[in-house]
């Protein structure tokens, strides 16, 4: 029950945040710059890029392994999505994850439960037309034993084209 409503909540601020424009005066600009991964940021970086992995290489076997039972997966205008029917769509042979990249990063611990949020940046295609892009990815993964399994993927498409940040300028030492 506690799980439910912890999902209900993140799913309401989620919606909100989508649906909302923008509550702060200015965005700040997007440079990039080292930024020293926490120890959980670590962890879920690995169990993010297994769960693509998976994807890529339509192993369903390691991609359900990795879901809670009671996965779902939503996204803006549009009913949410049992994590079975997710699998049958990304195994699907007209589904193709090509490359992807996950970026700017957060893991928020709170025990059993570890809220992570990240862009993801990837090329895919879905009935041989592209369907890649930016996405902004929140994650909800539940403690399991002594591993973690994806609980609740929330995700929104920011663009069809990714913004690639400039690389940061090279110091002279004249500076």
């Amino acid at each position: 029950m506690l799980v439910r409503c912890f999902v209900f909540i993140v799913s309401i601020a989620f919606a909100a945040l989508v649906a909302a424009p923008a509550q702060e005066p200015i965005q700040p600009k997007l440079t990039p710059r080292i930024i020293t991964a926490t120890r959980q940021v670590t962890i879920f970086m690995g169990l993010e890029r297994q769960i693509l992995q998976a994807v890529q290489k339509k192993d369903q076997a390691s991609l359900k392994a990795m879901l809670d039972e009671d996965f779902t997966i939503e996204i803006p205008n549009a009913d949410p999505l049992a994590g079975e029917d997710w699998i049958a769509s990304v195994m699907a042979k007209d589904y193709s994850l090509k490359s992807f990249t996950i970026r700017q990063m957060s893991a928020v611990d709170e025990g059993n439960f570890v809220l992570v949020n990240f862009d993801r940046v990837q090329e895919s295609t879905l009935n041989g037309k592209s369907d890649g892009g930016e996405f902004f990815v929140v994650d909800l993964w539940k403690k399991s034993g002594d591993s973690w399994k994806l609980a609740n993927r929330f995700v929104s498409k920011l663009s069809s084209q990714p913004s690639i940040p400039k690389a940061p300028i090279k110091p002279t030492g004249k500076q």
